[in-house]
């Protein structure tokens, strides 16, 4: 079956009155109500450190849960199937630099790259990424050297031409992960910014899990 995300939009409503100071943090929405299915793990990786494709150096890598979350007795649970759990409040979320490049020490990707299509009158349109296929490494060996076949390992400026395409190194951002790369999260934060705007950015988070 392999590994989903699960996890809850939490909430102290109307925790940023002066009444309900002392309000519990409550469950509000399932993430399944959210987004649903797979294939987005590099966004995984990117968010709360799960699931390494790339050297991405996570914005929550796996903080475990908070001590007054719901989901508190469960993560403690020996019997829960649920592991890496990680969290973000709305304050910490709204505060990403999205543009940010998120590869450790600023490299190019290992296993993707830039994947640029060519146009009848001989320019290039960007076709978002791609994961590199074996023709790309073997094109890159024979350009480059067996040494230099990872796209992080290519000369500055260098790029591998196949057909119509053309495949330059890649370093992400965290845009391209969580909002290029997928659309999933986009409700998500949608819904996480309207509740913060009614009680607060730092009453409203997430929690997540995989299993």
């Amino acid at each position: 079956m392999g590994v989903d995300i699960h996890g809850v939009v939490e909430g102290r409503l109307w925790g940023n009155e002066s009444w309900a100071r002392d309000a519990q943090w409550d469950v509000i929405l399932g993430l399944h109500e959210l987004r649903t299915g797979r294939g987005d793990q590099l966004s995984w990786h990117c968010l709360f450190g799960y699931s390494y494709l790339e050297d991405i150096v996570p914005l929550f890598d796996q903080r475990g849960v908070p001590a007054d979350s719901p989901l508190r007795p469960d993560a403690e649970d020996p019997e829960d199937a649920g592991h890496s759990y990680s969290y973000a409040t709305w304050a910490e979320l709204a505060a990403v630099d999205w543009d940010e490049p998120c590869m450790e020490d600023g490299r190019a990707a290992f296993y993707h790259v830039e994947q640029w299509r060519r146009q009848p009158d001989g320019t290039l349109a960007y076709d978002g990424f791609a994961r590199a296929s074996t023709d790309v490494y073997d094109e890159a060996w024979d350009r480059f050297g067996k040494d230099n076949t990872a796209p992080y390992d290519w000369p500055e400026g260098a790029e591998v031409e196949l057909g119509e395409y053309v495949y330059r190194p890649l370093v992400f951002t965290r845009r391209r992960l969580v909002f290029e790369d997928t659309g999933k999260w986009e409700p998500v934060l949608s819904v996480m910014r309207t509740l913060a705007g009614l009680h607060g950015d730092d009453n409203i988070r997430l929690v997540v899990y995989f299993c």
